[in-house]
């Protein structure tokens, strides 16, 4: 029979701290709109234990996560490999990971203590379990977001939610899962925020009591209609708010109308397999020499001008060039990444999560594999590298596909051609 509990800290960023997410942000926060939350809830079977983890940050290196993991376990009685920490990619966060340029301005003294209070707060979890009855619901929630690379190409608008009640039928958490980019607020904002899906947790557990989660799917590829009405960057925090209560609700009917789903016999199987996402191959020598020549210019002509940011970009890929020269005149350049896929069964649901920013096909081929199963799809789970484009989007190119490589550590070239397929394959075989 099922025993949970539930949890969540105030990761308190601090003021006058930079952001993280927009290179075209140039100054430092002002204040704080909502706070930035770790929550977390844990299953237990009498068997297995499952930790899942979101946070209102933009991202974790594979390698914090790795060592978060590991002093969990250290700590208490569950496994390592059964915690998903995921996070929900807000634009509007601090800075978590060492991106290069005006986006890295990293508090490494902020950020040990975050996940100090993410372990403490995990690690907690088995002494408040309690009796629970699990309950899973499923809709289609449409005009949030829009494919960004490519409108003709779909979107996964799915929503996906997951109860769990005590056994007094009490709230103890309530998990979303939806894919738009959490970039609503755009440079211009200097208020630390969650952006719309801190205010969807916020919503939900308003509505239905208990902790409120948020997992991020798929969105590579999608940001928020607003960005195409009404001009990049100009959402607001009404429009979050707006955003969040819209899913909220969404989730809410679906509980309603698939409450017959409700149970305490619960059991819970947790698998997770590490693949090697390949990487592109460098650019010829000739190639990369051209490019390092535009940025110079690049750099320059911002410099002369007085455009500070223009500089700052330019000098951003200046590095991530040198780092690529480097890497290859020494044979020491990446041509795969070591990923991990984390699957977890609840009943009839699998969670499913990647370390990649996902384009929408990869959960939409997922989950059409695995009718009728409902699938939880989560990016930027348990890490981040970077983005993760299908190849319709390796062919046609651009930021997401080609150079977003460029912000990220460790990425000196881009997710290659078969990532996306392997992904959808092993995590089939794997869920199934």
């Amino acid at each position: 029979m099922l025993k949970a509990s539930a949890a969540q800290v105030d990761l308190n960023p601090v003021i006058g701290s930079w952001m993280t997410g927009f290179a075209a942000r140039v100054a430092p926060t002002t204040g704080l709109h909502d706070p930035l939350m770790a929550r977390a809830v844990l299953l237990d079977d009498g068997r297995t234990r499952l930790a899942i983890v979101t946070c209102d940050v933009i991202g974790f290196t594979p390698a914090a996560v790795a060592d978060m993991r590991v002093r969990i376990t250290k700590k208490s009685s569950i496994p390592s490999v059964n915690i998903l920490i995921a996070c929900t990619h807000t634009h509007s966060g601090p800075t978590t990971m060492p991106f290069r340029g005006a986006m890295g301005h990293l508090d490494a003294e902020w950020l040990a203590e975050a996940q100090r209070k993410i372990v403490d707060m995990v690690v907690a979890l088995p002494g408040e379990l309690r009796p629970a009855t699990f309950a899973r619901g499923a809709t289609t929630v449409s005009g949030i977001g829009y494919n960004r690379q490519d409108q003709a190409h779909a979107i996964d608008d799915g929503l996906a939610v997951m109860a769990i009640d005590g056994a007094d039928g009490v709230a103890i958490a309530t998990i979303l899962n939806y894919a738009t980019h959490a970039v609503v607020l755009g440079p211009a904002n200097l208020l630390f925020s969650g952006d719309y899906p801190g205010a969807a947790a916020r919503a939900i557990a308003d509505q239905r009591g208990g902790i409120g989660l948020y997992l991020q799917g798929a969105c590579g590829d999608v940001d928020p209609v607003v960005y195409r009405d009404r001009g990049w960057g100009t959402g607001t925090f009404d429009d979050t708010r707006q955003i969040g209560e819209a899913l909220a609700s969404a989730a809410m009917l679906a509980l309603h109308e698939q409450r017959a789903s409700r149970t305490s016999d619960v059991h819970l199987r947790i698998s997770s397999k590490m693949i090697d996402a390949p990487l592109d191959p460098p650019p010829s020598p000739q190639e990369l020499a051209v490019t390092v020549a535009a940025l110079e210019a690049d750099q320059q002509k911002a410099a002369a001008a007085g455009d500070s940011m223009s500089e700052q970009v330019a000098l951003a890929m200046l590095e991530w060039a040198h780092e690529l020269e480097q890497a290859v005149a020494t044979d020491m350049l990446q041509h795969a990444l070591p990923t991990e896929l984390f699957i977890a069964a609840i009943n009839d649901v699998r969670l499913i999560g990647v370390p990649f920013e996902p384009y929408s096909d990869i959960s939409l081929r997922i989950k059409d594999g695995l009718k009728p199963v409902q699938v939880m799809f989560a990016g930027y789970a348990n890490g981040l590298y970077g983005y993760c484009p299908t190849a319709w989007a390796k062919d046609q190119g651009g930021y997401g596909a080609d150079n977003s490589c460029r912000w990220f550590p460790r990425m000196l070239t881009a997710v290659g051609y078969g990532a996306d397929e392997l992904i959808v394959k092993e995590s089939v075989a794997l869920a199934r």
